[in-house]
């Protein structure tokens, strides 16, 4: 979308020829005033016609203007507001995509307080699945916005990607490849939202496994 600009150059190029003009014409009658010069005989033009046409056009011109003021205005409150609601609904949708996942959640909470202490062990089970339905749930939604886990682990560390927060060494791996994360990343198409931090194998490592991932 084009951003707005003031209004045409025109309309301030006509307004300025009207003003040079009246001047001139102003100068005219005060050249033609008497003592001004001698009298040559010929009729002085009808400057006071001229002073008051271009007068009238001037202000038709600055109402123009000011109409074009208010016109660009309101273009870009109506512009601003398109906006907002674009925002609003696209907000919204995510958010709708997204509750899903709290109501998993909270299904996941309910039942692992359901039964006595001899199934305790069942409940942990159901909290586990529970909390890998919602997190499943999650990526998926994450996934219809085009939005992607950044690939780390087993992988050569990528200052692009990843943010190191130390390094261990490592019998498995060669030095420079990230053993762990310690919070995914995320990416959207070639953007990426936020980068994965992670642990990276230190230069003592003794793995000898391809450094390209797992």
């Amino acid at each position: 979308m084009t951003k707005p600009t003031d209004p045409p150059s025109d309309l301030d190029a006509q307004l300025e020829q009207a003003v040079r003009e009246a001047e001139q014409a102003v100068d005219a009658v005060n050249r033609e005033a008497p003592g001004a010069g001698e009298d040559d005989g010929s009729d002085p033009p009808d400057a006071a016609a001229r002073i008051s046409e271009l007068e009238a056009q001037v202000a038709e011109l600055h109402d123009k203007r000011l109409r074009a003021l208010a016109d660009l205005e309101n273009m870009k409150r109506r512009v601003r507001r398109d906006i907002d609601e674009a925002v609003m609904r696209r907000t919204q949708e995510l958010l709708l995509r997204l509750l899903p996942t709290v109501d998993n959640l909270e299904r996941a909470l309910e039942a692992a307080h359901v039964g006595d202490d001899a199934a305790v062990e069942s409940r942990l089970a159901q909290l586990i699945r529970g909390i890998e339905m919602v997190r499943d749930e999650f990526l998926k939604a994450l996934a219809q916005e085009g939005i992607e886990p950044v690939e780390s682990v087993g992988r050569p560390f990528d200052p692009q990607l990843h943010d190191a927060l130390h390094q261990e060494d490592s019998q498995e791996h060669p030095p420079g490849v990230v053993l762990r994360e310690f919070e995914k990343g995320y990416k959207q198409g070639d953007r990426l939202l936020r980068p994965a931090r992670v642990i990276v194998a230190g230069p003592g490592s003794k793995g000898t496994g391809a450094s390209g991932g797992e």
